[in-house]
């Protein structure tokens, strides 16, 4: 293959790859405002400890992130934003791995 054709299809996929990013910091700022509602942020806490307990019990998810999770969640509320905006690669790959997904509106 075409060593431009290449380069090209990996510039795509790193631009795909951002764009995913991005918009999973942008599930997470609003998963953080709705953990900060003070008259729902307690439901949304254990809303997603629920999902992290499915992952464990149906084996869906690895224990690394089971347990990443379950630990962020129970953290005060004041150290839950550092924990899951950190921009590190672990920060990535636990957004890619959110229990918030129940906080991305359907369209009808």
């Amino acid at each position: 293959m075409n060593q431009s054709i290449i380069l090209e299809q990996r510039r795509k996929a790193r631009a795909e790859k951002n764009l995913v990013d991005a918009a999973l910091v942008e599930l997470h700022v609003k998963a953080c405002d709705a953990l900060s509602n003070s008259s729902a942020g307690d439901g949304v806490r254990e809303r997603a400890l629920q999902q992290v307990a499915r992952w464990e019990s149906a084996h869906l998810c690895d224990m690394h992130y089971v347990d990443a999770w379950r630990n962020i969640l129970n953290l005060p509320l004041t150290s839950i934003k550092p924990a899951m905006l950190r921009n590190d690669a672990e920060g990535v790959a636990l957004r890619q791995n959110s229990p918030f997904g129940f906080l991305i509106e359907r369209s009808a």
